[in-house]
């Protein structure tokens, strides 16, 4: 079982950020927070979750990453994004690898950059 250490998540200039536990629930969830802000309502999270029947495995994630008004100094809006894979207890492991690099794989290609950054969609 892996331990809560730190998670190590890239930002947007591909620096390493570190995110420190802040809630683990064995079996259930884990949650990470970024303290590089000392704002607390501008803390970006990340979370885990996991669940599995007698069929089925289900893993999914979350970060978060709020935004401040300079000015203000009131949260503006927050940044979502979010992960679900589900996999029956049967699949292979070349099976549930194979799902994983290719979600991983979509969420890094040109059309999910160019349809979040710029709002262009494929044709």
């Amino acid at each position: 079982m892996a331990a809560a250490a730190n998670l190590i998540l890239l930002n947007n200039a591909g620096a390493n950020v570190t995110y420190y536990p802040q809630r683990v629930v064995t079996g259930d969830q884990a949650t990470y927070v970024d303290r590089t802000n000392t704002v607390l309502a501008a803390q970006s999270k990340a979370s885990l979750f996991y669940k599995e029947s007698l069929t089925t495995r289900k893993v999914s994630g979350k970060v978060t990453f709020p935004v401040i008004n300079a000015t203000t100094g009131v949260l503006s809006y927050t940044c979502l994004g979010t992960f679900e894979i589900v996999i029956p207890l049967v699949a292979t492991s070349t099976d549930r690898l194979d799902v994983r690099k290719r979600l991983t794989s979509l969420v890094s290609h040109a059309i999910v950059t160019s349809a979040s950054d710029d709002g262009e969609m494929p044709w």
